[in-house]
């Protein structure tokens, strides 16, 4: 093979070849051909790893424990730790610490809900957490996941759903993080210990909260240690039945915590549990401080549940003065379009702010998007009922006039719920009205 014309021609030309190739059987086969063909195969073979059974995990820890140089496990990028039910990744743990370029790193639950009360996978899964915590731990000094600019943790914990921060505060003051992600997680009142010292020094720059169970203290302390926060998802509890000893910081105190990022945030998804199935919105005649009036940057909003109040700061002089793009997703079947749209019903509708109030208060709003967001099984064809085309063709025509563009999607969704796992059915949208040329789908008529 030495003497192979392929390994004849320059280095740049067959680095060109090998990436080229999206087959991984292939490039194994080229990198156990000779030395330089392995120098040249690995870096593509090891950049982005997905393990998903522990067989696959055992062998992976074997060929990066292999001396070679440069070290297989500094090759590797990206991570992706998706295990099935009952995979053991534990062999592989000890040598995630050694992925010093490690740019990505996403892990999730080896076990389902219904293994919780099993002690045998409570011993199991306390060790691995042993591990992942000494794997956190070390960054403080310096050691491992140094250039880790992406982290996605999906766990539960030893005999529930949830899992504290706390154990794992390090993750937060990572010097390299840019996005987290972290869905089922207790942020108590003990996490904010000791976080005040990193307030305005991390380059985080987009945080995403699922399914969490967060304190006053602890978000204001956690929101207050990126440098310059511009996308944050604030997934408060909605479906998980266990019920930690942590109170949960209401709206109000969300928004005051949120508001130390009034300078950067442009993006935010909220998530408000207590209107997310109904069809009203209750008002509130006050927004505590200044509401969203100093979020200059804010160009993007998207309410998981019709806000009382989110609506109320948006159509008040709280609002964000250059919001884009008002994004409300409702978990129903669109029953709240069937009502008669005039000046003066427009009160009367429940959870759609009314064209001429949203022009008054957001003067660069161009887009509302309206999601409609029902369980698959439950779905019925938007636009079966003739009078409300009529009334959504006159409520996009009445928006249109004030220069906002009204569109309607419809989100389906299966059996699962957030966090969406590996392999999991995730809700997808569908365009069902556009108002610019009055277009109907014809799949929901």
């Amino acid at each position: 093979m030495a003497s192979s014309p392929l390994l004849s021609v320059a280095t740049e030309l067959l680095l060109a070849v090998v990436e080229a190739i999206d087959d991984a059987a292939s490039l194994r086969s080229f990198a156990l051909t000779c030395k330089l063909a392995r120098l040249l195969a690995e870096p593509v073979l090891y950049r982005a790893v997905l393990v998903t059974t522990g067989s696959q995990a055992s062998r992976l820890a074997d060929a990066l424990q292999q001396q070679h140089l440069p070290t297989r496990a500094e090759l590797v990028q990206v991570l992706d730790l998706r295990p099935d039910r009952g995979a053991d990744v534990g062999a592989l743990t000890p040598l995630v610490g050694a992925m010093t370029r490690l740019r990505a790193l996403s892990m999730e639950s080896p076990f389902e809900f219904s293994d919780y009360g099993a002690s045998a996978y409570r011993r199991w899964w306390e060790a691995l957490m042993q591990g992942y915590r000494a794997l956190f731990l070390d960054v403080q000094f310096g050691v491992g996941l140094q250039n880790l600019e992406r982290l996605t943790i999906h766990w539960s914990g030893a005999g529930s759903r949830i899992w504290l921060l706390t154990e794992f505060k390090p993750i937060l003051t990572l010097p390299a993080l840019q996005s987290l992600t972290v869905s089922c997680a207790v942020l108590g009142d003990d996490l904010a210990d000791g976080l005040a010292a990193f307030a305005g020094t991390t380059p985080l720059t987009h945080l995403e909260l699922i399914e969490c169970f967060v304190s006053q203290k602890a978000l204001t302390a956690v929101l207050a240690l990126p440098r310059a926060l511009r996308s944050c998802h604030q997934g408060i509890v909605r479906h998980q039945t266990s019920r930690p000893n942590t109170y949960q910081a209401s709206p109000e105190q969300q928004l005051a915590a949120l508001s130390q990022q009034r300078h950067s945030l442009q993006q935010l998804t909220w998530f408000d549990k207590k209107f997310a199935y109904g069809t009203g919105v209750r008002r509130v005649s006050t927004v505590p401080g200044r509401g969203l009036c100093d979020f200059t940057e804010l160009h993007t909003l998207t309410l998981d549940g019709a806000s009382a109040l989110f609506f109320s700061t948006l159509l008040s002089e709280c609002a964000p003065p250059n919001l884009d793009r008002l994004r409300i997703i409702r978990h129903d079947n669109g029953t709240v379009l069937d009502h008669p749209i005039d000046s003066v019903a427009y009160t009367h509708i429940p959870g759609i702010p009314p064209p001429f109030s949203l022009h008054q208060h957001l003067p660069k709003l161009h887009h509302f998007d309206l999601v409609f967001s029902p369980h698959r099984n439950d779905a019925k064809p938007l636009w079966a009922k003739p009078d409300r085309r009529d009334y959504v063709k006159r409520l996009g025509e009445d928006y249109y006039g004030y220069g906002i563009r009204l569109s309607i999607f419809v989100a389906y969704r299966g059996y699962f719920i957030p966090p969406y796992l590996f392999g999991e059915e995730v809700p997808y949208e569908e365009p069902a009205y556009r108002a610019e040329n009055a277009w109907f789908s014809p799949r929901m008529t």
